[in-house]
């Protein structure tokens, strides 16, 4: 009996671990232009603001320019923006605003690397807004919980030097420089995509109730 028991309690076990962390891999997409978000904000939140702040948290590593406008470079190279979600997200959006002195960055999701490239433009420096180049870097299939978003610049010149390059991708002609954050935020999910509790109770329950089945018939 000891044994049905510990068996139940097992298989229980595994059935909630792989209920907790089931989800889809993420797919990153980068677009031209501005996206139209549910929640959102700029990234210098002090100055410009969308109403939407208080759905996350944010912190600096490294110096910063900043722009009434709501852009925020990161200028340290190796410094970044770290965000959080303050609600669970199945999706983020980092809206980039660059010119000639943006270089390269690093996306991570959750201590996880999605996205690396080049932010340079075409753009002389003291532009308005309205004459940055604007890129949409979105980031679907994400598993619906809160999330630690890591935007970096990153110092391509050291890299090269000490080879720890993490992805195989064009890097021939990348640029040091800043990485401007103009606006970030998420698209909210449509309520059949969020699991209510009932969906991943349901397999749960079923699992267990065989087992139990199980260990009765071998009893018998």
């Amino acid at each position: 009996m000891k044994n049905n028991l510990k068996n139940i309690a097992l298989v229980l076990i595994v059935a909630i671990m792989l209920a907790g962390t089931a989800s889809a891999a993420a797919s990153v997409t980068v677009t031209d232009g501005t996206s139209n978000l549910d929640i959102w904000t700029y990234g210098n939140h002090n100055s410009a603001t969308s109403g939407f702040e208080s759905y996350f948290s944010s912190s600096i590593v490294g110096s910063t320019w900043t722009n009434a406008d709501g852009r925020l470079a990161v200028i340290s190279e190796d410094g970044y923006m770290n965000v959080e979600t303050e609600y669970p997200v199945n999706n983020f959006c980092i809206i980039f605003a660059s010119d000639s002195n943006d270089g390269f960055a690093r996306v991570f999701i959750d201590e996880e690397m999605v996205w690396q490239g080049d932010t340079w433009a075409d753009v002389s420096l003291g532009q308005d807004i309205n004459q940055q180049k604007i890129r949409s870097l979105m980031i679907n299939g994400l598993e619906y919980n809160t999330h630690s978003i890591v935007i970096k610049n990153v110092n391509v010149a050291q890299e090269e030097q000490m080879e720890v390059r993490t992805l195989n991708v064009e890097e021939a002609n990348a640029h040091d420089g800043h990485v401007t954050i103009y606006e970030y935020g998420y698209n909210l999910p449509d309520t059949e995509e969020i699991p209510e509790f009932p969906t991943i109770a349901a397999p749960i329950a079923a699992i267990i109730g065989l087992a139990f089945i199980f260990s009765k018939r071998k009893e018998e």
